[in-house]
């Protein structure tokens, strides 16, 4: 999917990161949503068969490395059903994280007085694509 056009850019926490990005509203979100990831991933060395593992490897593989549905499955040891499903678990866990960021973002520019810091931030999106 296109993330120029996702409605995540307009998250205060997206706005916030854009002077890291080149003011690239796009590249900011991609930095978002790495910070979101990088908060789901569990401690250690990285392992394919943990269940604690399992959402944060389905969500990198799929869209930071953009493999396919099938070598995931076959990697995870799971069917490509299963795999859509906890997907979709895995999508609900990140969306989140990044309320969650946005809610500490917003508390922190009202504690810090910015102008136009409203006592509510924006809601996060909460629908999901239908994946392919």
């Amino acid at each position: 999917p296109k993330l120029t056009h996702s409605p995540l850019i307009k998250l205060r926490t997206v706005n916030e990161t854009m002077a890291s990005a080149d003011d690239d509203p796009t590249r900011a979100l991609r930095l978002v949503l790495g910070q979101a990831l990088e908060r789901l991933r569990p401690e250690g060395k990285q392992n394919f068969t943990a269940p604690e593992w399992l959402l944060y490897n389905i969500l990198e593989m799929r869209f930071v490395q953009g493999r396919k549905v099938r070598e995931i499955a076959d990697r995870l040891a799971i069917s490509e059903s299963d795999l859509y499903r906890k997907q979709r678990v895995a999508i609900g866990q990140l969306a989140r994280v990044l309320s969650e960021m946005e809610q500490t973002n917003a508390a922190e520019a009202i504690a810090a007085g910015s102008p136009g810091a409203s006592r509510r931030p924006a809601p996060v999106p909460m629908s999901v694509e239908k994946s392919r």
